[in-house]
């Protein structure tokens, strides 16, 4: 008897070690429908296919270094390279780090990669067919219609229906694009979309009352910057996303991932945007009275609040006065928002008054009473119209997507290039964007993290979404595949946009958002006019009414 069991655990024991090699062995990877041989079998990593350096960087179009004094593996393809370093946890793309799920690691005396991380840094769309074991990769050979008749016919998992998924957003002119972009690659997946607008707040009021109630709730709803923190702190409303989406975290800029986490550090919405700032300026106009239009000196210009003062005064004198520097003091004020040290609410809801915007009023009431800003108000109609009068204001803060929606849709002629550029702001803030939540009561929720996934970390999907409207990626992998691409030179400011705002955006703290912002900051503007308007006639007295307002409005914390 004793003998049939050893034998019995020894055949267990040998058939137990030749199975993952047979698994491994039919592991397959298809590029553009031809499958790719290579000299040692692929296998699985931490749910990562792990393939030779060599075979894959250079059937992608690139060629290949390894050094083996620091054991690092190099891919170079036009202005793009990859680095990888065997056993580590970070790579760089084009020299900004990036973080791997899955390293690099030698088997057998060979070297493998992560193939979805190489490919797609590479420019080509990965997908997984696990009925049979099969790697997809298309490259921009293959039209994007394509997709899912190539998908198809390796019998993919992820073309079966899942139960329909609820999904809630507040832009009737946004929402219904997000949904046909990820049914353009899932065009299986079944999402129901219910649009509110968030007017008076009709978004946020129903989204409470159904939380709170825990009828009608949706699988996943779209949460605009303005009241993201509202229910990223609210108790028992959204899900926790930190184990979920630990995988594709590393390659998010870490401004979204904060600006998502609730009071306690947990994470609860995730963002597919970036939506830094920078500072358009008309060239025609630096040019003539300022001397120059490149964007690095007028970034030296505007980089400090007393050369913002000595930039104004030397527009307004060479201008004769007819051409102020801003439309607006608000034009500043996100910039300043962003350098902060502190919130306006601090963790135990201390109101707080940063020392920056106290300095921010001070330049704002020199900038007005020496008449180097226009006086207008955002969104006005004398404000957009200013953005297309040459004979006006010279900058204006713009956001990623300010550049269709507030430059092209106001001055018709940036289309036709050479009017606008783009500068650095004096310190970096973000202004704007969209998180994804998940209901935490959703009986959907592996379905639902698999909507917010593709469209947070799908590069195919991002990309498209990107370029069709005019939006910049939360994915640092594409952004810098984006920004090394010489045919994406904007139109309205003859520069690549992308490239631009891929230096900005990790200088941007989201810690420094709370669920009070919005409310405050009106507050803070206002008072600011009437301060400016000589209404107000001390500092000191608009800080006293501006605390005074902020304690009516807002009456859960604490102001001393």
């Amino acid at each position: 008897m004793k003998r049939l069991i050893s034998i019995a655990v020894s055949l267990i024991l040998i058939f137990s070690s030749i199975a993952p090699s047979l698994a491994e062995s039919e592991i397959k990877v298809a590029l553009d429908g031809t499958t790719l041989a290579f000299d040692a079998d692929p296998f699985i990593s931490n749910s990562r296919t792990m393939v030779p350096f060599r075979a894959i960087f250079e059937a992608l179009g690139a060629t290949v270094e390894w050094n083996a004094d620091s054991n690092t593996v190099t891919g170079t393809k036009g202005e793009l390279n990859i680095v990888l370093t065997i056993n580590s946890p970070q790579a760089t793309v084009s020299g900004e780090n990036v973080g791997l799920d899955t390293a690099p690691q030698v088997k057998n005396g060979r070297t493998f990669v992560p193939t979805r991380f190489v490919a797609e840094n590479l420019g080509v769309r990965v997908y997984w067919n696990k009925a049979s074991s099969t790697v997809v990769l298309l490259s921009d050979k293959i039209d994007t219609s394509l997709d899912n008749s190539y998908i198809e016919a390796t019998n993919p998992t992820n073309t079966e229906p899942d139960s329909p998924i609820e999904f809630w957003y507040f832009n009737k002119d946004e929402g219904p694009y997000i949904v046909d972009a990820y049914n353009s690659l899932f065009p299986n997946k079944k999402v129901n979309l219910t649009l509110i607008p968030d007017k008076d707040q009709q978004y946020q009021n129903k989204l409470t009352a159904a939380f709170k109630s825990g009828s009608g709730t949706p699988d996943v709803v779209g949460l605009e910057s303005a009241f993201v923190k509202q229910f990223v702190d609210m108790p028992g409303a959204l899900d926790n996303l930190t184990e979920k989406s630990k995988n594709i975290t590393s390659n998010m800029y870490q401004y979204t991932i904060d600006v998502g986490k609730d009071k306690n550090g947990v994470l609860r919405a995730l963002s597919h945007q970036i939506t830094s700032i920078a500072i358009g300026f008309k060239k025609q106009l630096a040019l003539k009275y300022l001397g120059t239009n490149d964007p690095a000196k007028i970034s030296n210009m505007i980089s400090t609040p007393d050369k913002i003062l000595e930039t104004a005064a030397k527009l307004k004198s060479k201008s004769g006065g007819k051409v102020t520097l801003f439309p607006t003091f608000e034009e500043l004020l996100i910039s300043f928002l962003g350098s902060r040290s502190q919130g306006w609410v601090s963790s135990n809801n201390n109101f707080v008054m940063d020392q920056k915007m106290l300095d921010f009023m001070d330049l704002a009431k020199k900038m007005r009473d020496n008449k180097y800003e226009s006086g207008l108000e955002r969104w006005s109609p004398n404000w957009s119209v200013a953005i297309a009068n040459d004979a006006t204001s010279m900058c204006w803060l713009i956001p990623t997507w300010g550049i269709p929606w507030i430059i092209g849709c106001n001055d018709k002629k940036s289309a036709n290039g050479g009017r606008w550029a783009l500068a650095n702001p004096p310190y970096q803030g973000f202004w704007g964007g969209t998180w994804f939540g998940i209901n935490s009561k959703s009986p959907n929720k592996q379905n639902t993290f698999d909507f917010i996934k593709a469209f947070t970390s799908n590069q195919e999907l991002m990309k498209k979404w990107s370029i069709e409207n005019q939006d910049h990626p939360n994915h640092k992998s594409l952004m810098n595949q984006l920004s090394s691409d010489s045919k994406n030179i904007s139109k309205i400011t003859g520069q690549n946009n992308y490239k631009i705002f891929l230096s900005l955006t990790p200088k941007v703290n989201g810690k420094l958002l709370t669920q009070y912002d919005t409310i405050i900051e009106n507050v803070y503007i206002n008072i600011m006019r009437s301060y400016l308007a000589g209404k107000i006639k001390s500092r000191d007295e608009a800080i006293r009414i501006f605390k005074d307002q902020v304690k009516t409005y807002v009456d859960d914390i604490y102001i001393k």
